[in-house]
């Protein structure tokens, strides 16, 4: 009497099994990764907002107004007059040099409306017109990033 030994081994269907299991835990992976780079991004996005809204407001302490939209988006005027406020402080965490909302030569500054990768400042008079700090002072503001996901971050002035 001849016993055949089985052969040793996987079958197609165990195979099969393991590549399902193995595809689903590295899809489950890689999207709770993705999730927690987004919610990280928008937690940079909303410390960074808060960081301008304080900058602003000791301004508003200091001058009684507001920076106009032009003021804000002046590097040199930032450095001089919005000290504690870093070089990348208009800079949104995603933000790209091709941005075209919120790029000028090549660098980073606010938008004039709420756009994905950019943070948009939105100043005005106390009754909601055109402000120039010469003959209308700049008298409220809002800020504004826009979350990964859904929804948007806003900030406004306080007075």
């Amino acid at each position: 009497m001849n016993i055949r030994k089985p052969a040793a081994g996987f079958t197609i269907i165990e195979l099969l099994i393991v590549l399902v299991v193995i595809g689903i835990l590295s899809t489950l992976v890689i999207t709770t990764y993705s999730g927690v780079q987004s919610k990280n991004r928008n937690n940079d996005r909303q410390a960074n907002i808060d960081t301008l809204q304080g900058q602003l407001e000791t301004y508003y302490a200091q001058n009684n107004m507001y920076p106009t939209f032009a003021n804000l988006n002046n590097a040199e005027w930032r450095k001089a007059n919005l000290k504690a406020l870093s070089t990348d402080g208009l800079k949104d965490p995603s933000w790209d040099k091709d941005t075209k909302a919120c790029t000028v030569d090549g660098v980073v500054v606010a938008s004039s409306e709420p756009v994905d990768n950019c943070y948009s400042y939105q100043v005005t008079t106390a009754d909601g017109s055109a402000c120039d700090n010469k003959a209308t002072p700049c008298a409220q503001y809002t800020l504004t990033a826009k979350l990964e996901g859904s929804g948007k971050y806003v900030k406004s002035s306080l007075n």
